[in-house]
């Protein structure tokens, strides 16, 4: 029973994580610029054409800039974590640490990089803030799954 109860919980967690993938994905190919190195991508596998439909779909919607800019990213990390966390279980190790680790320390650093002109792009608080917010809702949401 023990370990139905753990594979549930498992497969939740994947769920989770393979949803908010999804809802960021969506958001990211219907609202970000052409020009980006994903809709080349699109065009290489002949799905251009499909995603060009998609994003003139109800053509005067548009979003908040940060749900537009900041939430795929924060949306992302989260799935990571749930992602990781799904299929270690109930690991500690320190290899399980630092998978579900690093990410959220590389997202925040790579902004803070590109604050500093280290690395490429702009930085933005926001993305910060999203960050923190994924992070904590996943502390929260995976200790309140009960099976």
């Amino acid at each position: 029973m023990k370990v139905k109860i753990d594979s549930l919980k498992r497969i939740i967690e994947a769920a989770i994580g393979l949803v908010a993938i999804t809802i960021g994905g969506l958001i990211y190919i219907r609202y970000r610029d052409e020009n980006l190195l994903m809709f080349d991508w699109f065009q290489n596998i002949g799905i251009l054409n499909c995603i060009e439909s998609f994003r003139s779909v109800n053509d005067s919607q548009n979003l908040y800039g940060w749900v537009k800019n900041s939430m795929p990213a924060a949306l992302w990390l989260f799935s990571y974590l749930f992602i990781i966390d799904s299929i270690w279980g109930k690991e500690t190790s320190i290899i399980y640490k630092y998978y579900l680790y690093i990410m959220p320390v590389l997202a925040v650093g790579s902004e803070y990089l590109q604050y500093f002109s280290v690395l490429p792009g702009t930085y933005d608080i926001l993305d910060v803030l999203g960050y923190a917010v994924a992070c904590l809702l996943f502390i929260i949401i995976k200790n309140n799954i009960n099976i």
